[in-house]
C-alpha cells in the first residue's frame, strides 16, 4: 500500500507563473482554498474549506522550506491529519514547468486507508489536473 501521494505533472507555463500560483495567497486562494500563506520559512497559515463530519474545515500549516522557483514545503494539519507535509518541487523545462508533488506522513490506519485515498483522488484528478492548469490559463 502506498503511504505517500506522489504526482508529477508538466505544465505548458513558465516556472515563474507556476511559482506565483503556489506561493501567492490570492492565487492559491483562487485555485486551491482560501488561505493566508506567506512563503517564508516558519510562517504559519491556514487553509479554510467547508466543514464536514470530523473536520472543522481548517487546515493549519507552517512553511518548512522555500527555495525560490524550486521548492515550497509546508506542514498540513487538519481533521484527523497531524504531521503531514506537502511539497511542491518545480523544474524549468525551457518555457514549460515540471511539478513534482508529494503529500506525506499519513500515520494511523484511518489516515492511510481513507484520508490518503480521498486526498490522493483530489490532488491527482482535480486540483493538479484541472484547477491549477485552469488558473494558469487565465
Amino acid at each position: 500500500m502506498k503511504k505517500n501521494i506522489i504526482i508529477s505533472k508538466i505544465y505548458d507555463f513558465d516556472i515563474e507563473d507556476v511559482w506565483n500560483a503556489i506561493t501567492d495567497k490570492k492565487a492559491m486562494s483562487e485555485w486551491l482554498m482560501p488561505c493566508d500563506i506567506v512563503p517564508k520559512v516558519g510562517s504559519k497559515f491556514q487553509f479554510k474549506t467547508k466543514p464536514t463530519i470530523g473536520f472543522d474545515g481548517i487546515i493549519n500549516c507552517e512553511v518548512l522550506e522555500v527555495i525560490e522557483k524550486q521548492i515550497l514545503s509546508f506542514s498540513w494539519n487538519g481533521g484527523p491529519l497531524k504531521g503531514t507535509i506537502v511539497t511542491f518541487k518545480l523544474t524549468d523545462l525551457n518555457g514549460k514547468t515540471k511539478l513534482d508533488f508529494e503529500h506525506k506522513g499519513f500515520n494511523g490506519l484511518l489516515n492511510r486507508l481513507v484520508v490518503r485515498k480521498i486526498l490522493s483522488n483530489g490532488w491527482k484528478n482535480k486540483i493538479l489536473s484541472i484547477l491549477l492548469p485552469k488558473y494558469l490559463s487565465k
